[in-house]
């Protein structure tokens, strides 16, 4: 089921993108989906490839892969920018429930054979879920401030 659970899971987010209320801006939704598209591709090159602590569906990188990795977490990334609350004290609680979203995808992303730990373990993920959202939430005021 492999890749399939990739492929699936697109199609889900793309149609949540979709109907979802937009909060973001086109120009908002093309630069940040561009910006998580380098930051996890790199990412995953550097942990999954270079250190070797987790695999995609198999051991080798092919473009099936590359696609996924520069859409999907983008997708989710898109997801999660377009609902991120203004105030502080909401942000905490949004802050841990994209956390305990992203682990629960990470599990059934596990249990459906598209990621095969060799090394990493779940718990790994918190911190860099932690800095993801953050960067959304620097990133999102970054643009809406000019520069």
């Amino acid at each position: 089921m492999g890749i399939w659970f990739g492929y699936i899971s697109l199609f889900v987010f793309i149609m949540v993108i979709m109907l979802m209320p937009k909060n973001l801006t086109l120009r908002e939704i093309y630069i940040t989906w561009g910006w998580m598209s380098f930051l996890t591709v790199f990412t995953d090159l550097v942990f999954g490839f270079i250190f070797d602590f987790y695999d995609f569906v198999d051991p080798k990188i092919d473009g099936a892969d590359l696609f996924l990795e520069a859409v999907l977490p983008s997708s989710y990334g898109i997801i999660t920018a377009n609902f991120l609350p203004q105030k502080n004290s909401n942000f905490i609680w949004y802050l841990l429930g994209v956390i305990l979203a992203a682990l629960f995808y990470e599990w059934l992303s596990l249990q459906a054979g598209y990621l095969v730990y060799k090394g990493w373990k779940l718990f790994y993920s918190i911190p860099v879920y932690i800095l993801g959202t953050l960067f959304l939430r620097w990133h999102l005021r970054f643009i809406r401030s000019g520069y």
